[in-house]
């Protein structure tokens, strides 16, 4: 279903604050992003990011940025940056630092194996855990770019994504 591949592993250095910014759904809980993690470092346009229903602390969470372009979406091609932190149920809470201010999407799956890859069963259907920014409906194939794309700006963004 989504073409996750191998990179490299993006890991900031020291733990710092950081102000909150744009939230990609309203009326989220301000509390969820509230936390600290080596990858927030407050930087300008970073991203916090929340994953929820991690069912076991094994594996990794791996996630993909990608810009406001349906073509590339959801493709190794297309992806901007690719971080990868170990899970840890039943949230994973880390930082992306976006390039720039602007509309971008995000991707994640739990790579509860931790072999470096999206597992897919014999119909090629997702065998491992994943989600996507805003949280779209999906049925039979990947929902459009614009489903999944939030703003941010030069105080960052906040963005909840759910795993199926």
């Amino acid at each position: 279903m989504f073409s996750f591949t191998r990179n490299f592993l993006i890991v900031g250095a020291v733990a710092g604050a950081l102000t909150a910014g744009a939230s990609a759904k309203k009326n989220q809980d301000p509390e969820k992003f509230q936390f600290e993690h080596v990858s927030c470092q407050g930087a300008e346009n970073e991203i916090r990011l929340v994953v929820t229903g991690i069912k076991r602390s094994a594996g990794r969470i791996t996630a993909d940025l990608y810009r406001n372009q349906e073509d590339g979406f959801l493709k190794k091609r297309g992806r901007i940056i690719q971080v990868k932190f170990a899970a840890r149920a039943p949230i994973t809470s880390f930082c992306i630092a976006a390039p720039k201010t602007g509309s971008f999407a995000i991707a994640v799956y739990h790579d509860e194996n931790a072999n470096d890859g999206f597992d897919k069963g014999p119909l090629g259907m997702p065998a491992e855990p994943w989600g996507i920014s805003n949280n779209p409906k999906v049925r039979f194939s990947p929902p459009p770019v614009e489903k999944a794309l939030f703003e941010v700006n030069h105080t960052g963004a906040e963005v909840e994504i759910k795993l199926k």
